[in-house]
């Protein structure tokens, strides 16, 4: 078993330990700066060795290093910094994407992609696009990611919930599905803090990357051990929802083939009308981008 990430940086580095310390796997790291990859390869061997762990954990600048990847976690490019937006990225970030997936396609064309670079939604299908390939296998992590933080929001008012999904864009036009978790709390303050709460930590701290780490090392899992986790994801639709032609955050199973299966919730005609509001909002970024 083997995992690439392409972003040597904290969540790159994170998520690689993530799954270094919870599964049995080789490792590629490669970034634009090699001596950051080659650095935290270093690093992370000395760390599974403290575990009597000796995986091939390799780093470089050199995208042959991919080769053989089961999945390969993409985080490369320009960071989020305070007051932006993820969008406010898609045009910087998706000149990054295209070079990134024409490489993946060279040296680990058998993989499945996680695209995690934000505007994640935009990226993923831009991704699916560029690289060529059947859209089961790009995946965008974002919203298993939200519906943990509205998980976090909902513990602190003390109520529980199974199954509590955030659909639709990872960004600012995200919404509870309300009719699938089946609880009763105020909705409205529940969304407004989960939607803020990125903002708070990366104003506070500069940056998220143990909570995506974490969300990233259960989309690997879901892959290379075939747990048919059903999760909150971007993918590319093709008629489910009403919605084609665009990436965009639904409740999906993840297994050995990436996307296994759409779930379609019968959602209320309020949630249907936002997440088909986020796919425009998502279709009209990707229209300025030339696709």
């Amino acid at each position: 078993m083997k995992v690439g990430f392409i972003g040597a940086g904290r969540i790159g580095s994170t998520s690689a330990f993530t799954c270094l310390l919870n599964m049995d796997t080789d490792i590629a790291l490669v970034d634009l700066i090699e001596d950051l990859a080659v650095g935290e390869a270093m690093d992370l061997s000395h760390a599974a060795s403290a575990f009597g762990k000796f995986p091939e954990i390799k780093g470089g600048s050199d995208y042959s290093l991919l080769k053989g990847s089961e999945v390969v976690v993409v985080s490369a490019g320009l960071a989020r910094k305070p007051g932006m937006t993820r969008l406010d990225l898609a045009a910087k970030n998706a000149g990054i994407i295209k070079e990134i997936a024409k490489k993946i396609t060279t040296h680990a064309p058998e993989s499945k992609i996680i695209v995690v670079t934000n505007p994640m939604d935009v990226m993923t299908y831009i991704m699916w696009r560029e690289s060529g390939k059947a859209r089961n296998e790009v995946v965008g992590m974002g919203g298993l990611l939200d519906s943990s933080r509205l998980r976090n929001t909902l513990n602190e008012r003390g109520v529980k919930a199974e199954k509590v999904f955030i659909l639709g864009e990872h960004g600012d036009s995200m919404f509870v599905a309300k009719s699938i978790a089946n609880i009763r709390v105020n909705w409205d303050d529940v969304l407004q803090e989960t939607r803020n709460v990125a903002a708070e930590v990366i104003r506070r701290k500069g940056a998220t990357f143990f909570g995506p780490a974490v969300c990233i090392y259960r989309m690997v899992k879901a892959i290379v051990e075939d747990t048919k986790e059903e999760i909150p994801a971007s993918t590319v639709l093709h008629g489910e929802y009403g919605i084609s032609d665009v990436a965009v955050g639904v409740p999906l199973i993840l297994g050995k083939n990436g996307v296994e299966r759409i779930v379609e919730y019968e959602l209320s005609n309020e949630e249907l009308k936002a997440l088909r509001n986020c796919a425009e909002i998502l279709r009209e970024r990707l229209v300025e981008l030339g696709y």
